[in-house]
């Protein structure tokens, strides 16, 4: 009976530590992570080069990556990335960086890149949203790419 008794209370234990323990952050299960569209390649992945001064992962807290952007049609102008997290408990996003580039080529070497961004365990959802002009042309163009947790 002691024996039955021990087993029920370890499975008891067991199952309040496990159920207790819950992963919210925005992990991508596979990195890179990218999405593309007719006009943009955007990747997500994990930070590449390790520099002193760059911000360092806080466990608990927040996780690091890299975003890189490729244009992939039209040479464009006035190219600006802008990227956004969830809050929790709240519709409004969180703003992480705001990056701005004169031009874009299709076929430039140096893709658009920031190497080194932090993104809040808490978040459940990084938005991206690139804002351009083509070159030549006054109007504004946006594309917003979503990357939901897994």
């Amino acid at each position: 009976m002691k024996k039955y008794l021990f087993l029920f209370s370890l499975a008891i234990m067991f199952f309040v530590i496990n159920s207790s323990i819950k992963a919210n952050a925005l992990t991508f299960n596979q990195l890179p992570n990218t999405q593309t569209s007719e006009q943009w390649n955007v990747e997500i992945d994990k930070v590449k080069f390790s520099d002193p001064r760059d911000i360092k992962p806080k466990k608990g807290v927040y996780q690091t990556y890299s975003i890189t952007i490729k244009n992939t049609k039209n040479d464009v102008s006035d190219v600006r990335v802008e990227l956004f997290r969830d809050e929790e408990n709240s519709n409004i996003k969180y703003g992480i960086a705001n990056l701005e580039k004169e031009t874009l080529n299709r076929n430039d070497k140096d893709p658009f890149c920031f190497a080194n961004f932090p993104l809040s365990e808490k978040a459940k959802e990084l938005e991206v949203v690139i804002t351009w002009k083509e070159k030549g042309s006054d109007r504004n163009y946006q594309e917003r790419f979503t990357f939901n947790q897994n």
